[in-house]
């Protein structure tokens, strides 16, 4: 039985991620104003339309447990772990008080360290390596916990992702590996991309690897999608993909114009799809 719906959810929990997710979608429709006034945040991949997959990765993840590896449009995702608007804007105009990297590091790169939210590497996939590490590390002292990395579907292709899910699959880690998938790396449409039009069935026939697909525009699908994966990896020490469908409902990033290669009729239908709205 599923555990979360709308008839049965605590109505103080939906309130949190009712605020949680209003707070987020403020910030990230602000981001790009900080650039037009030459305060920062020179680069900004909004995540319109990851909305339910973000607050549930978020939400599941279990501050001194858990180790969480976010990717450059995880700004709900870093907000429902726990880190505050502010902290999320000290990153995306460099400030030294920035608790990811002092304001060294690129904008979008959401981290805290002293909870095990982890700084990654602007070169997408790369990060998966690095939690199929941490995830050796916790097999190795015997830490109960489990590692969450995340990314868009269109790294799933880079040779990093493979070496991670195989690593984690041959030694049994506990990683859950989210893809949000919205159908696009950048400009490149999936078809282009993968041979698979599901991603997560390209690494269908690894052994102890589990493989869950949800909803990513749907609070309480992908709640419940998350919520599986970390009992399954916690309990069974193997790892998890969670596949999860969304809309890119905006551009890749402000350096891109999505109009260019999207006609009107995927314009309007991502903006019919808009998670927040239907969550409300």
């Amino acid at each position: 039985m599923k555990k979360y719906n709308i008839k049965t959810t605590d109505v103080e929990l939906l309130k949190k991620w009712y605020y949680l997710m209003t707070l987020g979608r403020a910030l990230d429709e602000k981001a790009p104003a900080y650039l037009l006034q030459s305060l920062g945040w020179s680069f900004h991949a909004p995540y319109a339309g990851h909305d339910g997959i973000q607050l549930a990765i978020g939400q599941v993840f279990t501050k001194g447990e858990d180790f969480l590896f976010p990717y450059y449009r995880d700004m709900l995702t870093a907000l429902s772990a726990g880190m505050t608007a502010e902290e999320l804007i000290l990153n995306g105009i460099s400030k030294a008080t920035d608790p990811g990297s002092g304001g060294r590091h690129m904008s979008n790169h959401f981290a805290k360290p002293e909870w095990h939210i982890e700084n990654i590497s602007s070169a997408t996939g790369t990060h998966d390596l690095h939690a199929a590490g941490v995830a050796r590390a916790m097999v190795y002292y015997d830490h109960k916990g489990v590692v969450i990395t995340s990314h868009g579907e269109s790294a799933s292709s880079e040779g990093f992702v493979y070496e991670a899910v195989n690593g984690a699959s041959l030694e049994r880690l506990p990683v859950i590996f989210v893809w949000q998938d919205n159908g696009y790396g950048i400009s490149v449409p999936k078809k282009d991309q993968t041979a698979a039009r599901k991603v997560a069935d390209n690494f269908s026939g690894f052994k102890n690897l589990k493989i869950i697909h949800c909803n990513g525009k749907d609070v309480f699908d992908s709640m419940n999608a998350m919520t599986e994966a970390r009992e399954y990896a916690l309990l069974n020490r193997n790892p998890v993909i969670v596949h999860a469908n969304c809309v890119r409902i905006g551009s890749h990033s402000n350096s891109d114009k999505d109009t260019l290669y999207r006609d009107e009729n995927e314009l309007a239908y991502v903006k019919e799809a808009d998670p927040l709205l239907k969550f409300r």
